[in-house]
């Protein structure tokens, strides 16, 4: 008997160096194996960490149900019926050749992607509903669906904004100047996102180049433009409630936000109070849900790519952090459903969905 609970103690010694040694995001993974009786030893840190990971977005497993196939993927939006969207880039890649200077496209003589990139998924099972979007498209990168069920896309080659109405296959709104990047009022340069506010009133991240926002009347009239010191700004998260336009400023690994200006136009672009969060990682997406925001960031040399819960009125606070069974590797886009419990992740490498639930 006392040789068992020697091998026992020893073996319950290793755990908890293994514990104490790997990565936090791995140790809560490791701990979750343990029995319960074993999980109570853990130190008051790791508990702490266990119990964020409850409180976090939680991964819906064998999600989509079926296999499905996607090119490099830029974006995913939630239609009103609360379904994934996905943008993606069929058998085209971005990669160091495709732009020349200035962000013109260098491949215009190859036509657009012949593939169908706007694909629907239903939110229960991850199988297709319907797809669409072949021979439009040369480099698709954001994309959101407003609550009529529009369809707004960006194409950073065509440097354009393209507003498609439910169930149509021809745009009814196209602002920029094919393959013409520009910074005046007209053009655009490699816009990123948009985001659309419940009167039609939307938003672009005008984006690589320009690194500027510009807000624009429902019928596409621009209204008013700002720039920040911003380095990328690569997606945009709107909360009408509190009139707050957020921007993942990419490479600033920040979050910045600002007066949308939709109750007075004159607040348009005017920093928010503690609108800042710094150090993040490199942020390549957010989106909102009440006061919370949630962002997508890169990996970084001290830090694996990971999801990120903040609270609105207090960005500077510490985030919650939380990822998916299979590490993130390459996030690039996330969206909310408009019911507000679901929690769609897209990767541009691998090419997958990944559906969270929230609480």
């Amino acid at each position: 008997m006392a040789g068992h609970f020697c091998v026992s103690l020893a073996v319950f010694s290793l755990v908890l160096v293994l514990i104490d040694c790997r990565n936090l995001q791995d140790n809560q993974r490791f701990a979750d194996l343990l029995p319960p009786w074993l999980r109570r030893y853990l130190s008051p840190a790791q508990q702490a960490s266990d119990q964020t990971k409850i409180n976090g977005p939680t991964e819906v497993l064998n999600w989509p149900s079926i296999d499905v196939q996607f090119g490099q993927i830029s974006a995913v939006a939630v239609d009103p019926d609360g379904n994934p969207v996905v943008f993606h880039r069929g058998s085209l890649s971005w990669d160091q050749h495709s732009f020349g200077s200035g962000g013109k496209y260098n491949h215009i003589d190859q036509g657009p992607i012949p593939e169908k990139l706007i694909v629907t998924l239903d939110e229960r099972t991850g199988t297709i509903v319907n797809r669409w979007g072949s021979d439009l498209f040369y480099m698709p990168h954001g994309m959101e669906i407003d609550a009529s069920g529009n369809t707004w896309v960006t194409d950073v080659a065509l440097h354009q904004v393209f507003k498609f109405p439910k169930g149509s296959r021809l745009p009814s709104l196209t602002l920029g100047t094919a393959f013409v990047p520009g910074s005046d009022s007209a053009h655009f340069c490699q816009p990123t996102d948009v985001a659309v506010a419940s009167d039609g009133v939307f938003f672009v991240a005008d984006g690589y180049c320009n690194r500027r926002i510009l807000k624009f009347s429902a019928d596409g009239i621009l209204i008013d433009s700002f720039r920040a010191p911003f380095d990328i700004p690569h997606s945009l998260a709107l909360q009408e409630e509190s009139d707050t336009l957020c921007v993942a400023d990419r490479e600033h690994s920040r979050i910045l936000c600002f007066k949308a200006g939709l109750i007075n136009a004159k607040d348009f672009g005017t920093p928010d109070a503690s609108s800042a969060k710094g150090a993040i990682a490199p942020v390549y997406a957010i989106a909102a849900r009440g006061n919370d925001i949630y962002a997508v960031c890169r990996a970084t040399a001290t830090k694996y790519a990971s999801g990120y819960t903040l609270r609105l009125d207090e960005l500077d606070g510490k985030p919650l952090t939380w990822s998916p069974s299979k590490r993130l590797n390459q996030p690039h886009d996330l969206a909310i459903s408009p019911d507000g419990q679901s929690l769609f992740v897209v990767e541009i490498g691998p090419n997958r969905i990944i559906k969270f639930a929230l609480e």
